[in-house]
């Protein structure tokens, strides 16, 4: 059996092979990142082959396209990695050895891979929140301009029939005028590009029992439910609801040592799309009857709006 670990970088692939000992059997420091070059590379090796990789770059297709050649690959959280074996000195070799040798004793933090469809999924949900990002942004750079020149409006919405008649004639100077017409014509093409989305996700969830049930759900839509599937994947992947609320990055850290525990906040782990989709749901459900509300409620006054949120989104993702 031969362990291999490979470093991606954008122009090279480097690759370690070790043997059940432990001991180097093969290394290349510059692959060219082209799957038939790798493959052959790893049949030379002549034994059976399992790949580890961290989970970076191009990754996902590497994965793929060595699984399609009949090669076992895995994939490494990178930061889990980082924890697990930290080197005074780090280069590309010593990395790829690094994990070659997890791999071998295995140790490698593996991270679960979704399939084609799933990511495919992901990229078009996330893709068309992006969108709705940059909307966002540039519809505050327009309330910029209006309030840099003084102007303030009674409309409810800037950007409806009324808001947008009262943009056309609103007195503003010249230099401000451009700015405010060229966001315009920008937030217009990112509103048909996000209709064209919002038409494949409802189709995405039309015929998906699962999405039409979390619909029922306040604060939960088309492309909410959709989301919400699309980042959790095979929920039978989590043994817990604690375990799914730690992977949507919801799970406060906890130091223990002796008699003293200390409990901190829930800080960049997780998945960031989860998290802020469940943080975004609790919104409309924080001051509503049910358990989400209750949770908040109970936590606003000691611990503030911002933490009591975290935490009814925990109730919910649980």
């Amino acid at each position: 059996m031969r362990w291999v670990g490979l470093d991606l970088h954008k122009r090279y692939i480097t690759a370690c092979a070790l043997d059940e000992g432990g001991q180097i059997v093969a290394e290349h420091r510059r692959l060219p990142p082209d799957v038939d070059a790798l493959v052959a590379w790893c049949r030379g090796l002549g034994d059976a082959v399992t790949v580890a990789m961290e989970a970076t770059l191009y990754w996902a297709w590497l994965h793929d396209q060595l699984s399609a050649a009949g090669i076992a690959a895995v994939a490494a959280h990178p930061y889990q990695v980082k924890r697990i074996w930290q080197a005074r000195c780090k280069t590309d070799p010593i990395d790829a050895r690094k994990l070659a040798e997890l791999l071998r004793t295995n140790l490698p933090p593996v991270i679960w891979v979704p399939d084609a469809a799933v990511r495919a999924r992901r990229k078009l949900l996330r893709g068309r929140a992006y969108l709705v990002r940059v909307r966002t942004q540039l519809k505050n750079r327009i309330h910029g301009q209006l309030t840099a020149e003084n102007c303030r409006t009674t409309v409810t919405d800037l950007y409806g029939r009324a808001g947008r008649a009262w943009l056309a004639t609103v007195a503003l100077s010249p230099a401000a005028r451009v700015q405010v017409d060229l966001l315009l014509e920008l937030v217009d093409a990112l509103d048909a590009r996000i209709h064209g989305l919002d038409d494949r996700v409802k189709r995405l969830v039309q015929g998906d029992p699962v999405a039409q049930q979390l619909q029922t759900w306040p604060g939960i839509g088309t492309f909410g439910a959709a989301l919400l599937l699309a980042e959790i994947g095979t929920i039978h992947r989590f043994h817990s609801a604690h375990e799914l609320a730690a992977y949507a990055g919801l799970t406060p850290s906890t130091q223990s040592s002796g008699d003293k525990t200390r409990h901190g906040g829930v800080g960049r782990a997780g998945s960031p799309w989860l998290k802020w989709l469940l943080i975004e749901m609790v919104q409309s459900l924080k001051l509503a009857p049910g358990p989400v509300g209750q949770q908040y409620q109970k936590l606003v006054r000691s611990k503030g709006k911002a933490k009591a949120t975290v935490a009814a989104a925990r109730k919910l993702c649980c």
